[in-house]
């Protein structure tokens, strides 16, 4: 599911954002907790084990492995790693929802140039918006597990309505060791072309028209395929998962708490054995930095799971079959009957409602918007012969005064 939250922030105050700290769903608390809660656990069982169980001299073996990784623990580059990385994902994810694909522009088009309102007509609009809500589930069967369990196989998309048992048997007629997603497309192309031939689409530019917005749609869908398939490398996702965890294993030893200072040198004293905390805050906040960004990007890695912030591709399914059969069907002959707007009344000015109006600033303004100029002179360009040594050169300017205080407007 998608989280959203923007209705709760429409005012930029800091409460409003204090408040999304309080969330659950989709929240840092959510996806660092467990991994938290181990590292604390490690981070306690160590201390007790070292301060406890531990004899003098072993004290002392253990206090050089801790300052060792304490001197060593900033040499892994981990905002470099996790910064670059992060933005590949995030990039990567957003050309993803780039390219879902929307029926609403294939569904107008076919609805506005096959004209029709005959029973063969009204079919053919309507199976062609079946044929692109059929492509996207096929799509979707591949690359999604919540659709996958909704429709595991070609009998469950038949079961559904997507397709029906002439299709299917059409479609198993075709050999092909590839996904069958792109005949559909076919399919609706032929029948454009049927109609056109048929007189149902009164242009041929209406055909290339809806040709590429079939096109379109395809290569979103192929698009996304395409990401899923050629992920990014594994080595590199495999370096930033090490670096990420690397570090907080070595900062289980490195952040613990020195018992002994007799080896240690004035400033080591200073920064590591003035007080004894017990608890490391500053590593925690460290954990849920580094952590939680790491988790940012395993959470968009596949968008089209079952996480809280993964697409919602089934609901997606349900809008584009619901709104693109009543975009060709229900909404064909339901054009309103033309009357003179009321702003024509008005001075063409959208009244408020409530009818006090608040306070408004028109934002796209220029700089020189209103502004008032003194009674200046502008220098425009223009062409003057000028004689040289016998010859003509087109070069010169011409002052002219501005007219007195003017505002642009």
């Amino acid at each position: 599911m998608t989280i959203t939250y923007t209705g709760d922030v429409a005012r930029s105050r800091s409460f409003n954002f204090l408040k999304l700290l309080l969330r659950w769903k989709g929240s840092l608390w959510k996806v660092i907790w467990c991994e938290l809660l181990l590292w604390l656990f490690l981070y306690a069982l160590i201390s007790v084990i070292y301060r406890i169980v531990l004899t003098d001299s072993q004290q002392r073996t253990f206090e050089a492995i801790i300052t060792f990784c304490a001197n060593y623990t900033d040499f892994v580059p981990l905002t470099f790693i996790l910064g670059f990385f992060v933005s590949l994902v995030v990039s990567r994810w957003w050309n993803m929802y780039e390219s879902l694909g929307w029926i609403d522009n294939a569904a107008m088009h076919i609805a506005s140039y096959i004209e029709g309102a005959d029973e063969e007509t009204v079919t053919l609009r309507r199976n062609l918006v079946r044929y692109l809500v059929l492509v996207e589930a096929m799509v979707f069967v591949r690359i999604s597990q919540p659709v996958q369990r909704r429709y595991p196989d070609l009998a469950a998309l038949q079961k559904a309505g997507f397709i029906n048992e002439v299709e299917v048997e059409a479609m198993e007629s075709i050999d092909s060791p590839h996904p069958k997603h792109w005949l559909p497309i076919f399919w609706s192309m032929k029948l454009i072309k049927q109609a056109r031939d048929c007189g149902k689409i009164s242009h041929d530019f209406f055909v290339h028209d809806l040709f590429l917005k079939l096109k379109e749609y395809r290569s979103g869908l192929g698009k996304i395929c395409g990401l899923l398939g050629t992920p990014i490398p594994l080595a590199y996702t495999q370096v930033v998962f090490l670096a990420v965890r690397s570090y907080f294993f070595v900062a289980l030893f490195g952040r613990q708490y020195l018992q002994s200072d007799s080896k240690l040198t004035t400033s080591e004293k200073t920064e590591r054995n003035m007080i004894d905390l017990y608890f490391p805050f500053a590593t925690i906040i460290e954990f849920f930095f580094y952590v939680g960004w790491m988790k940012v990007a395993e959470g968009l890695f596949n968008p089209f799971g079952g996480d809280d912030d993964d697409f919602e591709v089934n609901e997606l399914l349900n809008r584009n079959l619901q709104l693109g059969l009543t975009i060709v069907d229900d909404a064909v002959s339901k054009v309103p009957a033309q009357v003179r707007d009321p702003f024509s009344k008005t001075g063409n000015d959208a009244p408020f409602v409530p009818a006090e109006p608040p306070h408004f600033h028109f934002p796209l303004s220029a700089s020189s918007f209103k502004r008032r100029i003194s009674s200046t002179i502008a220098v425009l360009p223009s062409i003057i012969p000028v004689s040289t040594n016998g010859h003509t050169k087109q070069t010169a300017v011409e002052l002219i005064e501005h007219p007195s205080n003017q505002t642009f407007t």
